[in-house]
């Protein structure tokens, strides 16, 4: 119990310590922070389904390097946001997210940690970890919708619809790790994905359609198509997922589509840029 009490104090006294770090590059622009936050939130879900890579798959050193990865890259945009030049960082619903945050990062180091010594995790625990995977979404998105509020921030139609479906693959892929590589993942995430995954799938298809329609440039719809191109190869597999289940090919492609999608953002927000 003092161990355990004395490792969760060390962990709460570091994240206090890197949120008043005040880093050089923090951002003070809306709507970089913006996509900060939108950042954390795919991190969020894309560390859950690196959970359930690595213990699905005996403790896949990979995916532990995975998890490791995402959540300095979650920590880094957080000490952004938190910074005192960021337009969030005296919003009072940021205090909320810093919280969940604490509370998931705390859980997913006991369940790793219960895997690593014995082989298997608490499934209370797990079943709980992707119940604040969802409550540090939620918290997140409240932060930004305040910040569209506050700010006035007019999102491009394109940027909407890349952020859309950045979140749907990573929480389709989250899903699919769960129920293709654990017993437990039957009843752990079901409510991760709104209406199932093959509802998501469909939201997921249609955006896609929509950014093909408004891609009038050439180099931009040759991303586009080569997302879609990845998602017709695992969207059979997403909406079979009790039948030949591929849980590495369905999490590599995912990844790989959420950073196509973050490209095609940035390069047609340069674009319109560009045409001022």
């Amino acid at each position: 119990m003092i161990k355990t009490a004395l490792k969760k104090l060390c962990s709460v006294l570091g994240l206090s310590l890197l949120l008043s770090a005040n880093p050089v590059t923090a951002n003070a622009s809306p709507n970089d922070s913006l996509k900060d936050i939108y950042d954390m939130r795919v991190l969020t879900f894309a560390i859950l389904s690196d959970y359930y890579m690595f213990s699905g798959l005996e403790g896949d050193s990979r995916y532990n390097r995975e998890i490791e990865s995402n959540i300095k890259q979650f920590e880094h945009k957080l000490s952004q946001i938190t910074d005192a030049t960021s337009p969030t960082a005296k919003l009072s619903s940021l205090a909320n997210a810093i919280t969940e945050w604490q509370k998931y990062k705390d859980l997913l180091d006991i369940n790793r940690a219960d895997f690593l010594t014995q082989g298997y995790a608490n499934a209370r625990l797990v079943s709980d970890l992707s119940d604040n995977a969802i409550s540090l979404s939620d918290s997140l998105n409240i932060v930004y919708k305040v910040l569209i509020d506050e700010n006035k921030i007019q999102l491009n139609d394109f940027t909407k619809y890349t952020r859309e479906m950045g979140l749907i693959i990573q929480t389709v892929t989250a899903e699919y790790a769960a129920r293709s590589t654990s017993s437990l993942g039957q009843v752990n995430v079901i409510n991760i994905n709104e209406g199932g995954m093959d509802n998501q799938g469909k939201v997921f298809s249609d955006l896609l359609a929509k950014l093909k329609d408004g891609a009038s440039e050439r180099r931009i719809y040759k991303l586009v198509d080569q997302v879609g191109v990845k998602w017709e190869f695992i969207a059979k597999s997403i909406a079979n997922y009790n039948k030949n289940a591929v849980p590495f090919i369905v999490s590599s492609y995912g990844d790989r589509i959420s950073k196509d999608l973050a490209i095609i953002e940035e390069r047609y927000v340069k674009s319109l840029q560009a045409k001022k």
